[in-house]
């Protein structure tokens, strides 16, 4: 038969079946089709694969009657009842599958699989390896990550379909909400059924109950926003917080005390990514406090603390999850918080502004720079540089030397001279005779702070003027 008289049939067939719905899913998900007004526009090959399912469908519809959609409102009050403290997850879980005919995986923002049916077993190749490693594959995540591109992740439960590339059962997914904040997604497996009207009807329903039931969980509590990360949130927003909160998050914090905050960007800057990031904190009982904020992950430590939680964070694997990290000036109450952290924020900017790649962003470093980037005026900012440094730059450039650089690692270094020769891999004698150099030029002197902190200031401006 030809490709226009198999896709008119296809196409009454298409609008004659019961469930046009699910097929149409199908249609869009699995068999790339183009669906117009009149016509299905699909390649012969996937239009004849398309049609033995069709087939075998109509068959077991017209073999299976199904209940009216009314029986299946009274089977969802006897099997979901109002829930009652301490319920058991997983029996839950496993009543959801049997009343949905289908097998179930709950997962977390974080892609780790929180529980599945048992009693109806997952049989997708790709979820039974999900379940069995306890995460999610990349290829779920990439079907996840693109068809919610830049955390556009829906406002309620509503149901959607998900297809990757490496797993051909259809996927019907809701999200997991508590207090409008997402925890995880249920995602429902079609065990190469089909999906029913009654399935997208009742999923976001049963998705309410799921969220609840692991809220009354300790186990899950990760999952859900602590009441002192929503106080700090509102404090972050601007909200004014009432006294009562004020002291639950003092005792948090364990104010006052010297503190100080720390933002953190993950190389995978997604709600995902995040979330995944998050739930390895727990790795580290230096940290006070630990939140979700925007797209970054906020955390508040004692000052004191502070080398011992680097030194065990240079020598885990996080270090190459995390793209950077910016941190504050010492802090000891709450209401500094919002200005702390506008600080630490502000110094991503101004390291991409200078060209800074390192890990860490200490805001006393990007302090003065923060000065300068309040001044608009350029010619005004030059008028500053100390006049030696134009001198060492003129005798650079005609000499092809190197005192600018070596003034600059002198003052890095503590105006130390074995450091500075470390640094510079160069013999102290060499050293010697180009800091005689600098002062025969400019007239300095090297021992007058100063002097050497106009110096110092100088060579900053020149970097943030690039």
């Amino acid at each position: 038969m030809c490709y226009c008289a198999w896709r008119t049939r296809c196409y009454n067939n298409f609008m004659n079946i019961e469930h046009s719905e699910a097929m149409r899913d199908l249609l869009l998900t699995r068999y790339d089709a183009t669906i117009t007004e009149n016509q299905i526009q699909i390649s012969p090959e996937q239009l004849q694969s398309y049609v033995l399912e069709m087939a075998q469908r109509l068959a077991e519809e017209q073999t299976r009657e199904e209940p009216p959609v009314e029986s299946y409102e009274t089977t969802y009050r006897n099997v979901f009842p109002p829930l009652y403290e301490g319920e058991d997850f997983h029996e839950l879980v496993e009543r959801t599958a049997k009343f949905l005919g289908r097998s179930v995986v709950i997962i977390d923002l974080g892609f780790h699989v929180i529980d599945y049916s048992r009693e109806i077993k997952v049989t997708d190749p790709l979820w039974t390896e999900n379940v069995r490693r306890g995460y999610c594959t990349y290829e779920f995540i990439k079907a996840i990550n693109e068809m919610l591109p830049n955390d556009r992740l829906p406002k309620n439960s509503d149901a959607f379909f998900i297809t990757c590339e490496k797993s051909d059962e259809l996927k019907l997914c809701s999200l997991l909400y508590y207090k409008k904040h997402p925890i995880g997604y249920m995602i429902l497996l079609d065990n190469r059924k089909g999906i029913q009207p009654y399935h997208q009807q009742f999923l976001p329903r049963i998705s309410k109950k799921l969220a609840k039931a692991l809220r009354a969980h300790e186990e899950y509590s990760d999952l859900f926003i602590s009441a002192s990360s929503e106080i700090l949130t509102n404090l972050l927003n601007g909200t004014t917080i009432e006294d009562g909160e004020a002291l639950l998050l003092s005792q948090t914090l364990q104010t006052p005390q010297p503190l100080k905050l720390y933002i953190l960007r993950g190389k995978l800057d997604t709600i995902h990514g995040v979330s995944h990031l998050r739930s390895q904190m727990h790795d580290y009982p230096q940290l006070l406090h630990v939140l979700v904020y925007h797209s970054y992950i906020v955390a508040f430590i004692k000052a004191e603390d502070e080398m011992p939680l680097w030194e065990q964070f240079r020598k885990s694997e996080l270090k190459e999850e995390i793209s950077d990290i910016a941190s504050s000036n010492v802090f000891y109450h709450i209401d500094e918080i919002p200005r702390q952290y506008k600080l630490a924020r502000t110094s991503f900017s101004l390291a991409a502004k200078l060209g800074r790649k390192e890990l860490i962003h200490h805001w006393k470093d990007y302090e003065f720079f923060h000065i300068l980037n309040e001044c608009p005026d350029r010619e005004k900012l030059t008028s500053y540089v100390h006049p030696a440094i134009y001198t060492l730059i003129q005798y650079d450039e005609a000499k092809d030397g190197q005192l600018l650089d070596t003034l600059k690692s002198y003052i890095q270094c503590g105006l130390s001279v074995k450091d500075t020769s470390s640094a510079l891999f160069v013999h102290r004698n060499t050293l010697t005779y180009r800091l005689k150099k600098i002062t025969d030029l400019t007239g300095i002197n090297l021992e007058n702070i100063s002097e050497l902190m106009r110096l110092v200031r100088s060579v900053q401006i020149l970097e943030f003027l690039g």
